[in-house]
């Protein structure tokens, strides 16, 4: 069975974040997280620096670095974040410009991917609002600014009242069945795909990893929502529900599914504090895959609605639609 590696990813992704706020994953395959959000400001100089410019190509045919001619952007964007595979940008602060680095294949698949998860779904009031895309092959993909951000993050600053967390319950839910409605798995359900809009009410977003039909997932979730499986097979409902379980457990625990375990320390530039951070991250991720392989969930006896979280993670849920009817009936 091949595994994703998390244990190099997850690790790399909040020290990303934390250091130069790149959105960095170590495998050609999985596409950088983009947020909608203008919360992570541009880095001034530093950001100006990091602009890709016209990569070079070395070795011989069985180990080529290709050429990535980049594509010129217009002045008037502001730069919100540089990725892997994509930039960021606000536009007259109400749409949010996602487009690829380059016109590399690698670079321009995750934005015809949410471009193309977008036209399939349409227009829904539990999915982010796509605005337009560029071109045949899609150059880029607008998409509301939601000034409120994501849904980890507004948790984090905001004291949520019982009944707006009941709210978001349902609607979480919700939007899982939208997207599952129209053949289209999400591949990295979390807290912080979902945007809060102008009413507090919920989006669903982020499809550039996304698996429709005939067109696998182009990544995984995180360990601490992974259900354990043949990684060489296409995504599933089932894998979308099992990750629809971690995340209502993130937004009414407040954290992760053992969070505990996945405790990296204080940040360091030093290569060997890194390189034990790694290891332990790489640990931290074999003993999560382990104890849901056993059935070792979180204990959710006495959080809201355990019941549903409990249930999606153990399967007893064939659809999203299930655990929407045990929830509004039971």
């Amino acid at each position: 069975m091949l595994k994703p590696l998390w244990h190099i990813w997850s690790w790399l992704w909040r020290t990303a974040l934390s250091l130069s706020q790149y959105v960095i994953w170590p495998l050609s395959r999985l596409v950088s997280t983009i947020s909608l959000t203008g919360s992570r400001e541009a880095r001034g100089d530093d950001e100006e620096r990091s602009h890709p410019g016209n990569d070079l190509s070395y070795g011989n045919s069985s180990h080529n670095i290709i050429t990535r001619r980049v594509i010129e952007r217009p002045s008037n964007q502001k730069l919100l974040i540089i990725g892997i595979f994509a930039e960021v940008y606000l536009l007259d602060g109400k749409v949010i410009r996602k487009t690829p680095r380059s016109e590399n294949e690698e670079d321009m698949q995750p934005i015809i991917r949410e471009a193309t998860i977008y036209n399939i779904i349409g227009i829904h009031p539990r999915i982010v609002e796509c605005m337009s895309r560029g071109g045949g092959r899609a150059e880029y993909v607008d998409v509301k600014y939601y000034p409120h951000g994501d849904l980890a993050s507004y948790c984090q600053k905001n004291k949520i009242t019982p009944e707006l967390r009941s709210r978001w319950f349902q609607q979480i839910i919700e939007a899982i069945i939208v997207i599952h409605d129209h053949g289209v798995v999400h591949s990295d359900l979390a807290l912080r795909q979902f945007f809060v809009d102008d009413n507090l009410d919920l989006r669903l977003g982020d499809f550039n990893s996304s698996q429709y039909a005939d067109h696998p997932a182009l990544g995984y979730e995180k360990a601490t929502h992974c259900l354990p499986r043949d990684y060489e097979l296409p995504n599933t409902e089932s894998s979308d529900i099992f990750a629809l379980g971690s995340t209502l457990y993130e937004l009414v625990a407040g954290r992760a599914p053992y969070s505990e375990l996945s405790s990296i320390g204080p940040e360091s530039n030093d290569p060997d504090s890194i390189k034990a951070k790694i290891q332990r991250q790489h640990q931290a991720d074999l003993e999560i895959e382990s104890r849901y392989k056993n059935q070792k969930f979180p204990d959710v006896s006495n959080i809201f609605r355990g019941d549903i979280i409990l249930g999606c993670w153990r399967g007893d849920f064939p659809t999203a639609k299930d655990a929407l009817h045990l929830y509004v009936h039971g």
